[in-house]
């Protein structure tokens, strides 16, 4: 009795499987018909670009200009800007302003970047009123009593510390003690040769012909100044005048 062979069983692929294929299929095919698909594949390529143009070699600063700088270094403002070495497309600008602006000799900056690899600082300095000396160094206060650099300015007004170590740059006088000086030199004008300051006494006046006025500090400094244009009328001589307690001046 003969035997019937049968051919071997094939086995059929999942139905799931077969659908996800055949769904698969059919999204590519239909996004290739209505556009969607080249817009993807648009998108990966820009992403991909964009990328590269935010982390390429090219793009990252090299140079850092400054301008309007007088007293400051270039130097020292390149360095607080933090900027080199940083990718112009992900430079905060404002940020690197706030940092150059506590510069001591800035009062102000704006920062823009140039392509491919520049940033350019324009800085607004303090203006220096008066130059403030201990032994053989000085240095430049501006209006507020900011300390900004160092140096001296023949132009300036000159106010010699007699005692104590001569301020940092950065470092901040007392305004109010600043404006003293001012009133007080704009009120002597030509008989003042010079002021010095010294901590526990405070100010003192030169006077052109030799005598010397103690002020002290700056209050009651309108009457002070009152009573030593009084003084400077009377007949008597003196050669210094103390005006510590402008109620009770005392004079020698």
């Amino acid at each position: 009795m003969s035997q019937r062979r049968y051919p071997p069983a094939r086995h059929a692929a999942p139905p799931r499987r077969r659908r996800r294929r055949s769904r698969l299929a059919g999204f590519l095919h239909a996004s290739a018909v209505n556009g969607r698909l080249p817009a993807f594949l648009l998108a990966v390529g820009l992403a991909v670009l964009g990328g590269g143009f935010l982390f390429s070699d090219d793009f990252t600063v090299r140079s850092v200009v400054v301008q309007g700088n007088a007293l400051a270094f270039a130097d020292s403002i390149v360095a607080s800007s933090g900027a080199l070495g940083q990718s112009v497309f992900r430079l905060d600008t404002e940020e690197v302003a706030r940092r150059v602006a506590a510069h001591p000799a800035v009062a102000s900056a704006e920062v823009r970047t140039e392509f491919p690899d520049r940033v350019v600082v324009t800085v607004q300095e303090r203006v220096p009123v008066l130059a403030w000396q201990a032994g053989e160094q000085a240095v430049l206060v501006d209006q507020q009593g900011w300390v900004i650099a160092l140096g001296f300015d023949p132009n300036l007004p000159r106010v010699v510390q007699t005692e104590g170590d001569l301020p940092r740059v950065g470092a901040q006088i007392p305004p109010e003690l600043i404006q003293a000086i001012q009133v007080v030199q704009e009120r002597l004008g030509e008989r003042l040769t010079t002021m010095a300051y010294e901590p526990r006494v405070g100010l003192t006046a030169h006077l052109t012909d030799g005598r010397t006025v103690v002020l002290g500090d700056s209050d009651r400094l309108p009457l002070k100044l009152n009573v030593l244009e009084a003084a400077l009328t009377l007949p008597d001589h003196w050669s210094r005048l103390d005006l510590r307690e402008p109620e009770r001046p005392y004079y020698q």
